[in-house]
Order: C-alpha cells, then structure tokens, then sequence
C-alpha cells in the first residue's frame, strides 16, 4: 500500500493537489497508510499537517519515530482533532475552515510545500452529519485554491449512508485500507452539475 499511497501523492502534487476520502475499518491499516503518507510527503519535500486524536497519534508517531530521522519528525505539525474540530465548541464548518486556513496559510505564504491528514469526528450528533457535508465541500474548494494534498480520513463504522454519498461527492479520490482508488465518479457529476 505504501508504493500506492507514494504514486497516487506523488500524482496529485504534480497536478496541483487533491482531495482524498479515506474511508477505513482497521485501525491497523489506518496507521500505516497514515504513516505511509507522512513519508510520501516528506520524501517528497513536504511538511505533513496531522489532524489525529490522542488516541491513535502515539501510536503514529511511534511507528514515525522507527522510519524518520529528527530533522525529518519536525516536519510533522500534529494538531488534535477535537482542538481543531470543536474550535468554539461545536463542530461548526465556517469556523473550522476559518481555522485551516488561518493554520495552513502561514506555511503557503513562506512558500513551504504541505499536504495534510485529518482524521474527522464528532460526537453521536444526528445534525453533525449536515455540517461535516457542508465543511468537506468547503475544503475541496480550499484545498484546489491552495494546491494541497489532503486526506479525511473517517471510521467506516460511523458514517451513514447519506453522509457516505455526500463525502464521495465532495472528495476527488477515494481510498480504502486497501486501495487508492481514482477520480469518484460521484465528484465528477457533482462538478458537472455545480
């Protein structure tokens, strides 16, 4: 899956970012693609933007630490989720795009090559799955503005039906534990339509 992982990123900085819905099942699998990713974008000049809870980030940065040298672990930038996404509160999409940007512009502004990996959750919240659709159509149009390269990574278990197809409709690439699929279908009928 690494191989994968650095063809696939390595592709979509060449083209000017993307946005990827990781869609996983196995928290194994999730912190190895996330630690295949990390390389990949330090490998390839990058500094790496981790959105991760204090749960899963020790082990991250535990399997980091085996691969990369210091220099390279300071251009790892972890925030934690739950920092990040109830900024105010609550998960609120306006203030949370207010936030990526305000966090990723300073690296844009000096010119320094960034992708990043959010793992998106909230609470058992029947409204929540509004305003993640609502925040994720506002990152696809941050993330081509600024060039990135981003992952949203979400547990499979936790996302609905309805919530799936509006995450496939607003993510250019789609992936698995297993696969780094293409373009989604559903996103090229949404940028059809809208």
């Amino acid at each position: 899956m690494r191989e994968k992982i650095t063809q696939q990123t390595r592709e979509l900085q060449q083209s000017n970012g993307g946005h990827i819905f990781y869609e996983y099942e196995s928290i194994e699998a999730y912190v190895r693609n996330t630690v295949s990713y990390i390389i990949a974008g330090i490998e390839q000049g990058d500094h790496v933007v981790v959105i991760e809870n204090d749960r899963v980030y020790p082990l991250i940065h535990r399997e980091l630490g085996k691969e990369l040298n210091s220099d390279d672990m300071k251009k790892v930038h972890r925030v934690n989720n739950f920092d990040f996404y109830c900024f105010k509160g609550d998960f609120n999409s306006e203030t949370v795009i207010s936030y990526f940007k305000k966090f990723v512009e300073p690296f844009i502004e000096n010119s320094i090559s960034i992708r990043t990996w959010a793992h998106v959750e909230w609470a058992d919240k029947e409204q929540i799955t509004y305003y993640v659709g609502e925040y994720e159509k506002e990152v696809d149009q941050t993330v081509i503005d600024f060039g990135l390269t981003t992952v949203c990574a979400y547990d499979k278990s936790r996302v609905p039906v309805h919530l799936r197809e509006t995450l496939l409709s607003c993510h250019r690439y789609y992936m698995t534990d297993d696969e780094v699929l293409g373009i989604s279908e559903d996103y090229q009928i949404m940028q059809k339509i809208g």
